[in-house]
């Protein structure tokens, strides 16, 4: 009966045969695709990895291309083609000179090693660790109507009535030595050179001297006494600046001849970056005036040149491994800077005389010279003073031996009253002074380089002296190093050992107090000055030293050429 169970129960399993191997392939197929799964996220994961790596560097590519586009921008790269050429805004977007005159988009290609200069195409090569990549720069200009100069002149003459400021009459007035020296205006001049010739200059002129006698005035050898006038050059394209050009007149007028010559008291003026200079024969700058009639004519010459671009828009295209691409763009900014240092060292003294607090340091050896410390220029005095300080900064100097001859400088007050320096231009008058400084807050603050110091937040600066920077410090500030233009409108306090390049500019409170031991040298040159930021005369400066060490305060041109281009900053950078 065993068997015969056995076997009716085999036959009621007959359709379970082969269950056994479903279900084991069904779980070899959910094990397999669970494996596969996790082998494609590896590779997945391992390709992400591969192309964040890539992406990576591509972005460090870029931002090497940035670096080395400011770094040509600033001044620090060479040419690597025309070692005559000079890097600014304006010969950066000049593709002659930017591109060394291979075609194609501005792209540095004479001060950036491409490896095929004369295809736009081509890549600077970079090498990020093992892999190799490459970057490529454009330059855009954002203000392409800089290259347009606008301005138009007027004029005072000293001792003229308020009713007619641009005229004086000499001798008497009906008589037979009546003359009449009149100034007329250049009018509103448009001046439009071609942006690709460099320089962008034109020929205009800077308005006439006429003189003028009336038929009853008939006399030789009238004699026209030292007059002093002033221009006012005011530009309104491509952004609105003002300069000014003063001088003096003087001679003999006879009925059919003249001699008298104007004397200008420099030859080259700069309004925001645009430059204003003579064109009279021979590179002078005294100006013969004609006369073989009444009214007889003379004309001044000038050459315009045309201002840098403030604004630059960089691009940096870097490519990495795995045909990996990042772009970053920057905006660069620049300000134009124009100061005149006649000294090492320049002191506008009070209006009213009050005397100046000076003191050149007892301690230590504190060399002070106007000696070029770059062998280009003249040399200039170690001091440049108003004249009613000259004995009390004399007194001030403690150890003459340590001043190099000559030791002071007189600044002319006026222009008929020369010294033996010229007075820088925004030092004339309060109200100019002023003018400067709140034109230097602007750049300042156009270029993210203004900083308010408060005793609660004091602003010291520190910085490199390898890169110029400008640095706009309002209120007290502490300065330890650094190059560029620094510009303080309270006190600033300098340590024995702090070491500059460039200039400084002490306006406002005009208060130089220098401390403490140490071996710094300060090149360039200084400016300190005094006056109330809303109203008011020059008032008395100070200028004390003390502390041990070994010192030096000197005139250097290189120094303060270089200081002109620290307005160079970056004001926005972003990946596109």
């Amino acid at each position: 009966m065993k068997p015969q169970t056995q076997t009716k129960i085999s036959r009621k399993r007959a359709g379970e045969r082969g269950a056994a191997l479903v279900t084991m392939l069904l779980s070899s197929i959910l094990i397999l695709g669970a494996g596969g799964a996790l082998i494609m996220t590896t590779m997945m994961s391992a390709n992400n990895s591969m192309t964040s790596t890539a992406e990576m560097q591509a972005y460090y590519v870029a931002e090497s291309g940035m670096q080395s586009a400011l770094n040509v921008l600033r001044g620090n790269t060479a040419p690597l083609v025309n070692p005559g050429d000079r890097i600014s805004f304006r010969t950066a977007i000049i593709p002659s000179i930017s591109n060394a005159g291979n075609p194609g988009v501005l792209r540095f290609a004479g001060w950036l090693p491409y490896n095929e200069p004369g295809d736009p195409t081509s890549l600077v090569p970079v090498t990020v660790g093992t892999v190799t990549g490459g970057y490529r720069i454009t330059i855009e200009n954002m203000d392409p109507n800089s290259h347009i100069v606008e301005f138009q002149t007027s004029a005072t003459i000293d001792g003229s009535d308020v009713a007619t400021p641009s005229q004086k009459t000499f001798g008497t007035v009906g008589g037979t030595d009546e003359v009449t020296i009149r100034y007329t205006g250049q009018p509103a001049t448009t001046l439009t050179p071609d942006p690709n010739n460099f320089p962008l200059t034109l020929d205009s002129a800077l308005g006439s001297f006429i003189i003028e006698r009336p038929v009853t005035s008939t006399q030789d050898d009238v004699v026209i006494p030292k007059t002093g006038f002033e221009i006012t050059i005011t530009q309104s394209l491509p952004w609105v600046a003002t300069t000014y050009l003063e001088g003096t007149f003087e001679g003999d007028v006879d009925s059919a001849g003249t001699t008298v010559k104007v004397t200008f008291d420099k030859a080259t003026m700069k309004a925001d970056g645009t430059t204003y200079a003579l064109n009279l024969a021979g590179g002078t700058q005294v100006l013969d005036l004609n006369y073989a009639s009444s009214p007889g004519t003379t004309s001044i010459p000038a050459r315009v040149t045309s201002p840098d671009p403030k604004r630059l828009l960089i691009k940096s295209y870097g490519f990495g491994p795995q045909n990996s691409e990042k772009r970053l763009e920057l905006m660069v900014n620049k300000a134009n800077f124009e100061f005149d240092m006649p000294a090492g060292v320049t002191f506008r003294g009070a209006d009213d005389c009050t005397p100046i607090s000076f003191d050149s340091g007892s301690s230590g050896t504190k060399e002070y010279s106007g000696i070029d410390y770059s062998g280009v220029e003249p040399q200039r005095p170690a001091f440049a003073v108003t004249a009613c300080d000259q004995g009390d900064v004399d007194a001030g100097i403690k150890h003459h031996d340590t001043v190099t001859d000559p030791e002071i400088g007189i600044l002319g007050d006026d222009e008929t009253t020369a010294g033996t320096v010229d007075t820088p231009s925004f030092l004339d008058n309060a109200n100019r002074a002023r003018a400067y400084l709140d034109s230097l807050e602007n750049k300042a603050r156009a270029t993210g380089r203004y900083f308010v110091s408060t005793t609660t937040n004091p602003v010291t600066i520190s910085d490199s002296l390898n890169i110029s920077m400008f640095t706009f410090c309002d209120g007290d500030c502490t300065l330890l190093s650094g190059s560029g233009v620094v510009v303080v409108t309270g006190t600033l306090t300098i340590r024995g050992n702090t070491d500059f390049k460039g200039a400084i500019l002490v306006l406002g409170k005009g208060e130089m107090i220098r401390n403490g031991g140490g071996n710094g040298d300060i090149l360039g040159g200084i400016t300190v000055a005094a006056f109330g930021r809303t109203s008011g005369n020059f008032t008395a400066p100070t200028f004390l030293t003390s502390g041990g060490g070994n010192s030096n305060v000197q005139y250097d041109s290189a120094s303060l050429r270089s200081a002109i281009g620290s307005g160079t900053n970056v004001s926005g950078i972003r990946e596109f």
